[in-house]
């Protein structure tokens, strides 16, 4: 079966950036896989929650995205939210994930926009996500660097990009992606304001569509 394995830093970071491209991906029939790098449990907005609960709640909430878009899994990684370390322990981490699940398609963040003109955009869990995935793909492949048998991935969707060459139409889909993002209720303390933010965003990606993501797809051809 064809595979989709998309990576966010946080619960949430895939129901902003890539839910309507991977749920149309899912009716055509792959199989999707979300990996959550870290516990996101720095984001919750409720000061007063022990730290073990406010990972609980994060993954409920990210679990209940996974059920209602049909997701065959989700892995969490469980490194410290907005602590995460670029080590070989993590490259190797996705590597693994990489080689057993055998995508076709992998989703991350792009390592590619160093703008650094969004505070929560460039995040440094999600640059170091960005760049560890994209490391990953490359050792993956390889026959020597790690245990296992290789698997070449054949594209990347890199979304968050500023250089995008790929629109993704979602307009069928935009009131159930919102609803899934809605999901993350210890994120918002006013998702109606979100909401409103999302559509505008999701409205300017292009003239083409009402709504639409918007991403960076690189193939991976093997040359040698």
């Amino acid at each position: 079966m064809k595979t989709i394995v998309a990576f966010g830093a946080h619960p949430d970071d895939l129901e902003f950036g890539a839910t309507g491209t991977i749920r149309k991906l899912i009716l055509q029939g792959y199989q999707a896989v979300f990996v959550i790098v870290t516990n996101g449990e720095n984001g919750c907005k409720d000061i007063s929650i022990p730290r073990h609960e406010r990972i609980s709640q994060r993954k409920k909430e990210q679990m209940r995205v996974a059920q209602a878009m049909g997701l065959s899994e989700v892995v969490f990684l469980e490194h410290t939210d907005g602590f995460l370390e670029y080590t070989e322990a993590l490259r190797h981490q996705l590597v693994s994930v990489i080689k057993e699940y055998k995508p076709e398609k992998v989703f991350t963040f792009d390592p590619a926009n160093q703008d650094f003109d969004n505070i929560n955009l460039f995040h440094r869990d999600h640059r170091i996500t960005a760049e560890a995935v994209f490391d990953a793909c490359f050792a993956a492949k390889n026959k020597f660097m790690y245990p296992g048998e290789p698997h070449r991935v054949s594209q990347i969707y890199f979304y968050g990009t500023n250089k995008p060459n790929y629109f993704e139409d979602i307009t069928a889909l935009i009131d159930q992606k919102l609803e899934w993002l809605a999901y993350h209720e210890s994120q918002f303390a006013d998702f109606a304001r979100v909401e409103q933010f999302v559509r505008e965003w999701l409205s300017q990606q292009t003239d083409a569509y009402e709504y639409s993501e918007a991403f960076r797809v690189m193939d991976i051809i093997q040359i040698t």
